[in-house]
This record gives structure tokens, C-alpha cells and sequence, in this order.
């Protein structure tokens, strides 16, 4: 029982403490850490992961080849590699692959990570490694806490206030100029504020319940035409967006989808378009029927091409060229388009094609 009067002497305490790490209840006490642990050799194979770990992954050993940690995620990236985790272009900007290199180079560091999965879903970890040398070999301790929520309500939050902070600021000013301004003008900024009001708290509230999986789908039949003819013309009554040029290729073609949901995809992808397209540069849309019975692909193609380092991370959870924490519009994209259209979402961008955005779609069920 404790006795705040009595310490044992130093040569004790170093004695318990040899004794408790090589106890098996040490090990036992790792087990049950509710955060994930893994130990990896130096082909980063996984010789190591405690309960939770195995607990995220729902995955045993019992394959052929010791799995590295993307492959136990089930990182989409990982699946395409030549030689999985760790083997794609992608793996230069996830925060685990580098902090896992740092260790592999004899130090301790802390980072962060997002695992982008199937479905459009993100899982974003903090991580904190540590290299150790067990009987002459080289291993890479790491400590991984799922953070998801706090980065998902992080992100709504920052955005959605910022946003409405920007257009409140723009009301006060409006205030204190219009008796300057003219009567046509004020009406045409009061219009523009309004309708970005609406699309900020309409983008705020999809994306939130996407998150939460408590989005419901509402199954018609939408004219592709008329959908797409509509957003560009709400896109183009914004005064920054208001000079661009759009074509808007007739496709005839109509599907059986939440045309609410298509709608937010084509106004944040069409956006993204028109936003790092200039006035004398053309975004051009259109919509065609897929080689796969039932499939619909709608491109959308800008002149302006897209960074490297950029491409690697566009559908990451809060990744936008704005700043940190800013933009859900690719990321929405994915996740909308496809864990409820059951559709998927690509892109090119190189000098031959310029950037395209694609949205591949099928046809549901509206019963």
C-alpha cells in the first residue's frame, strides 16, 4: 500500500524496472494500449501490431507475405503499387511513409497521416515512430491514434466559418458603401453573397452527413443536360466567375441517380474549373455514354494544368492549394460520388490532354 514517507533505493528501481520489461505482462499491457502499435523490420513488414491495431485492420496473418501497414489499412494506393505499400508515387506525400523514412534514418519523428480507402472514405492518423536495434537487426517502433473525427469536425468547422465569416464581412462592408453605390450593383452583390451563403450551408450540411453515413438517397430520373446547364449558370452568376467561358456539349442523355447529390459534385468539380481557369481560357463539359452497359461519364476539361505534388493529394481529407484546412471540394467529390452514386471519380492532367475531371456514374435502382 502506498506510503508517501518510503522510497527504494536506485539500484532497486533499475532492478524492477529490467524485471517488468521482460515480464509477459509487460507485453499483455501493450496489447490493451486503445491506441494502435506496430513494430516493422527493415523491409517495413509488420512483425508486430498490438489488439486495436488488429482490431482497425480485421485482418490476420494468415497470407503468404507479412503485409506493411498501407496494405493492412487497405490503402487504396498500396493496392496499385508494383510492390504495394510504400512503392507508388503516392507514398512521397503520406505522412506515415515519412515518418517511417526518418526513423529508417536512426531518428524519432512525428507526423501525420490520411489513408484514402475504397468508397472515397479517409482515415487520418497521428503518428510518432522510434527506430530501436533488437539482436543486431533494424526496427521501426510506431504509435498510431486514429484522429478521423476531430480532423472530419476540424475541417466543417474551419471551413464553414470561414466561409461565413468572409461573407458577413462582405455585408458589413456592402453596409457602410451602399448609399454610394448604385442601386443595380448593390442588388447584384446582395444576390452573389446570398447565393453563396446558401451553397456554403448546403455544402456544410451534405458533406457533414456523408461523413456521419446518415445521407439518404433520393432515386429520379435526371436530365444531364438540363442539370449541368443549370450549374453553370449559377457558377456564372458569381461576380469572380462571371466572365468565364464555358461550353456546355448537348448529350441527351438522362440516368437514374439523387440528382441533389450529382449536383453538388458537378458544382464543386465545375467550380474548381472555372476558379483556376482564366477569362480567356474555355472550360468545356460534356457527358457520353460509358463502354460498360449502364455507365455515364461526365468529363470536364480546363486548360490550366495541375501540379504534381498536387495530383498526389487531391482527394485527401482538408487537403486544398487555399491553405491548410481549406476546401472539402475534391474530396466531396470523391466521397459523394462514390460511396452513394456508386460511381468513381479520375482525372488527367499533362500537356497532351490538358486537365480532365471525370465522373463516371451509373444508372440506380428507383425502386
Amino acid at each position: 500500500m502506498f506510503d508517501s514517507r518510503y522510497r527504494d533505493p536506485e539500484e532497486e528501481i533499475q532492478r524492477q524496472a529490467v524485471s517488468v520489461m521482460d515480464s509477459p505482462v509487460f507485453s499483455s499491457l501493450l496489447e490493451d494500449i486503445p491506441n494502435m502499435i506496430i513494430i516493422m523490420n527493415a523491409n517495413r513488414q509488420i512483425v508486430y501490431m498490438n489488439k486495436k491495431f488488429s482490431q482497425v485492420v480485421n485482418k490476420c496473418f494468415n497470407d503468404d507475405v507479412a503485409r506493411r501497414p498501407g496494405e493492412c489499412l487497405l490503402c487504396i494506393h498500396a493496392a496499385k503499387g508494383r510492390h504495394g505499400c510504400g512503392s507508388t508515387d503516392f507514398c512521397r506525400v503520406c505522412g506515415l511513409a515519412r515518418s517511417i523514412k526518418r526513423s529508417e534514418g536512426g531518428i524519432k519523428s512525428n507526423g501525420e497521416c490520411n489513408i484514402t480507402l475504397s468508397h472515397g472514405e479517409t482515415l487520418t492518423f497521428s503518428v510518432h515512430t522510434t527506430p530501436f536495434v533488437h539482436e543486431g537487426k533494424r526496427y521501426v517502433f510506431a504509435y498510431m491514434q486514429d484522429i478521423s473525427d476531430i480532423k472530419r469536425r476540424q475541417m466543417l468547422e474551419n471551413i464553414f466559418l470561414h466561409d461565413i465569416n468572409n461573407s458577413v464581412t462582405a455585408l458589413n462592408g456592402l453596409n457602410e458603401m451602399m448609399n454610394d453605390m448604385p442601386v443595380e450593383e448593390t442588388k447584384s452583390i446582395i444576390n452573389d453573397l446570398s447565393l453563396r451563403l446558401t451553397d456554403e450551408i448546403h455544402s456544410y450540411r451534405v458533406v457533414s452527413e456523408a461523413e456521419n453515413h446518415s445521407l439518404s438517397l433520393m432515386v429520379t430520373e435526371v436530365d444531364i443536360d438540363d442539370l449541368l446547364e443549370n450549374v453553370v449558370r449559377s457558377l456564372l452568376s458569381i461576380r469572380v466567375l462571371r466572365n468565364r467561358k464555358v461550353v456546355v456539349n448537348k448529350s441527351g442523355l438522362t440516368i437514374n441517380t439523387d440528382e441533389t447529390l450529382l449536383r453538388r459534385v458537378m458544382i464543386n468539380t465545375i467550380k474548381n474549373a472555372l476558379e483556376a481557369s482564366s477569362d480567356e481560357e474555355e472550360v468545356i463539359i460534356h457527358a457520353k455514354n460509358g463502354r460498360e452497359p449502364g455507365l455515364y461519364h461526365i468529363n470536364v476539361k480546363s486548360y490550366p494544368l495541375i501540379p504534381k505534388d498536387v495530383q498526389l493529394q487531391l482527394f485527401q481529407r482538408a487537403f486544398s492549394t487555399k491553405g491548410m484546412g481549406r476546401g472539402w471540394g475534391t474530396y466531396s467529390i470523391r466521397l459523394l460520388t462514390e460511396r452513394y452514386l456508386k460511381g468513381r471519380v479520375g482525372f488527367i492532367s499533362d500537356k497532351k490532354h490538358r486537365t480532365v475531371f471525370t465522373i463516371s456514374i451509373p444508372s440506380l435502382d428507383t425502386e
